[in-house]
């Protein structure tokens, strides 16, 4: 008998050694830059969810958008002995260092929604920013083909914001070569936020506001700060506005007229993708997804982009409604 249980155990420590001795709930790690607006909450929920039910222990952490604290936290996750890091990063350029951390400890990073330069990245999910520009700029032109427009960029330490550029000039340039399109304004911003969306539309208003046809905002932060500066100067709901993220208040000023359209990302879908590669990744398992490459300034990395759809205020029930984004008690409150 005594024999027979040594056997027996000899045979676990054999499967145990040759199926690598992987962890039955593997450690993964989120690093989320800060909870600025609604999406972000929506979007860790959806992770830690998928997480869950994909048996991963969860570590979350959130930053207050300060770049060496992220650092830090990711250095203490990998302390504590995560397999895989998703990092939202604050600065895309100073970011690499959480990578390089986690390369010395044989840990990959999959950036979230914003690409990590410079670097030996592991893996990227996110929106499409090049479509969702197009997007933008195809449905303003879709009202107004003709016209003068202003661009509002995000922040300049945010490779999304540059893509988001090229896809609105894939759209603008050809009419802005033929005369249809002028652009009187176009830069980036410090930050996704409501005070620099206004600070820069009070710099078009005070200097391009006359036949000004509309405006496309990084995100709906800015869009908020455009509208206030649209009202002072008396042209809100007059100039078309778009911008991205579809945010509750936003939402019910495009009920309002107020605003023109945004962009609803697909977040349950980009979570849901990223949770499955990343337990893949944890567990060495192979990983079914089809991937493209995005070059981020040292290697190109394997991606996996999603497209967005727009919402206006004849779709804001089969989009956001529909989803699950928004209720509709939301929006009418």
């Amino acid at each position: 008998m005594k024999t027979k249980s040594i056997a027996i155990v000899l045979i676990f420590l054999t499967i145990s050694v040759f199926t690598g001795c992987q962890p039955k709930h593997p450690k993964i790690g989120i690093l989320i830059h800060s909870y600025e607006n609604e999406r972000w909450i929506k979007d860790k929920d959806y992770l830690v969810e998928n997480l869950t039910k994909l048996g991963a222990e969860v570590l979350l952490e959130e930053a207050g958008n300060d770049q060496q604290k992220q650092i830090s936290q990711a250095q203490d996750m990998i302390n504590k002995g995560a397999k895989v890091l998703i990092v939202v990063p604050i600065d895309q350029d100073e970011a690499a260092k959480i990578v390089e951390l986690a390369q010395k400890a044989e840990v990959k990073v999959i950036a979230y929604d914003r690409l990590i330069n410079g670097c030996p990245l592991d893996y990227y999910v996110s929106t499409n920013s090049v479509n969702t520009g197009e997007i933008q700029a195809k449905y303003l032109l879709s009202l107004q083909p003709k016209g003068n427009y202003a661009l509002i960029g995000g922040s300049k330490y945010d490779n999304n914001s540059s893509r988001l550029f090229l896809g609105q000039m894939n759209v603008f340039q050809p009419l802005m070569e033929i005369g249809d399109v002028t652009l009187s304004y176009s830069e980036f911003g410090e930050a996704w936020s409501k005070e620099d969306g206004y600070r820069q539309a009070k710099i078009i208003m005070e200097k391009y506001s006359e036949g000004l046809t509309g405006i496309i905002c990084g995100n709906d932060n800015q869009a908020l700060g455009a509208m206030m500066a649209l009202k002072e100067a008396g042209l809100e709901g007059k100039v078309l506005l778009a911008s991205q993220d579809a945010e509750l208040e936003n939402i019910r000023a495009i009920k309002d007229g107020l605003q023109t359209c945004t962009i609803l990302k697909p977040l349950q879908e980009t979570a849901l993708t990223t949770a499955e590669l990343a337990v893949a990744v944890a567990n060495n398992k192979k990983i079914n997804k089809q991937f493209t490459t995005e070059s981020n300034g040292k290697v190109l990395v394997k991606s996996i982009l999603v497209n967005a759809t727009v919402v206006t205020r004849d779709n804001i029930e089969t989009t956001v409604v529909a989803s699950g984004f928004h209720t509709l008690a939301e929006i009418n409150q």
